[in-house]
């Protein structure tokens, strides 16, 4: 019961932060809410019903700000889509070996079971790379090609014990992906279709009127996609996310893979490093990793040395006894 109230207690703050992102986001759910009812109102009068009934589908816009809320109780079904959405496959049996050695390695080190994901695919990406979304593990291949699986993959589980991974799926469902962007060929090829035509004052008043209904268009399609609360609260999120990637290393730290982490982080992370002016106003969620090795260089080496006033253990004795 206590560690229940503490943990409630401690995810206080991130409630409130998540609160406030989400009552800053309703112009996008009204903006879903005036789509739903022209579409359905659309659709009503093209099959010659009446358009009364267009407010009955109303409803359907506030679906995706359900479904985000739903992921900070239980991320189930989340993990499929983000599968898919990143273009992740099934792990191999070599992939699978590696990642069950890894397991096992950082169970030896905790009393208590892990708490595993509960499905993870790969990522087709040669560069080392991890992230955990609601209660799936993503691992890239160019991770499982490397001897460093288990400092990152404590690492990620570290962030999986928290409430870090529903969190995460949340705030990704608040933002409805857009399709791929065109390629420069399909934009110049519409950029060559588009002809303006002026004669008259009527002629250009319309086509005026025109642009801007379509210009009204897109930015109210734009809005209800989403993504406004989490625009004009990035800054918070980044202060966040930076202390929450100190916690997810004190896990990994505590699994008995501080040296090993930092040791990841120096090949694979330092040198992706560079200024961020004004970080405590900008969304980069993840602190310098210059201070992350030397907080994790720090916890090896406090847990390598004895605690003050403890002697060290006594080596048998095993000379012979002498009259």
């Amino acid at each position: 019961m206590p560690s229940r109230l503490s943990s409630l207690v401690s995810s206080l703050p991130m409630l409130a932060l998540y609160t406030a992102t989400f009552l800053v986001e309703a112009p996008a759910i009204f903006a879903r809410m005036l789509v739903a009812l022209v579409i359905s109102t659309l659709v009503l009068l093209l099959s010659g019903h009446s358009t009364t009934d267009a407010w009955t589908f109303v409803d359907l816009a506030v679906l995706p700000s359900v479904w985000a809320i739903f992921a900070l109780i239980t991320p189930a079904g989340g993990g499929w889509w983000w599968k898919q959405n990143m273009g992740g496959r099934q792990p191999s049996e070599r992939e699978q070996l590696a990642y069950q050695d890894a397991i096992e390695l950082l169970q030896a080190h905790s009393d208590a079971p892990l708490r595993l994901p509960s499905r993870w695919f790969v990522l087709d990406t040669p560069q080392p790379d991890a992230a955990v979304c609601g209660n799936t593990l993503m691992l890239s291949r160019g991770l499982l090609e490397t001897d460093h699986v288990p400092p990152v993959l404590a690492h990620e589980l570290g962030h999986l014990a928290s409430t870090d991974g529903k969190l995460t799926a949340a705030l990704n469902r608040l933002v409805i992906h857009p399709p791929p962007p065109s390629t420069p060929e399909e934009q110049e090829q519409q950029q060559r279709s588009e002809v303006t035509v002026i004669s008259t004052d009527s002629v250009i008043l319309t086509i005026l009127g025109i642009r801007a209904l379509f210009w009204i268009i897109r930015k109210t399609i734009s809005l209800a996609k989403g993504g406004l609360g989490l625009r004009l609260t990035a800054p918070f999120w980044g202060s966040y996310w930076r202390e929450r990637e100190y916690q997810a290393d004190h896990y990994a730290a505590q699994l008995g893979q501080a040296d090993e982490l930092a040791d990841f982080l120096e090949i694979h992370a330092l040198i992706h490093d560079h200024p961020v002016p004004f970080i405590w106003l900008t969304q980069h969620t993840h602190p310098p990793t210059e201070l992350r090795i030397n907080k994790l260089r720090n916890t090896a080496l406090h847990d390598q040395t004895p605690a003050h006033g403890t002697p060290p253990p006594e080596t048998p004795d095993t000379r012979p006894l002498t009259a």
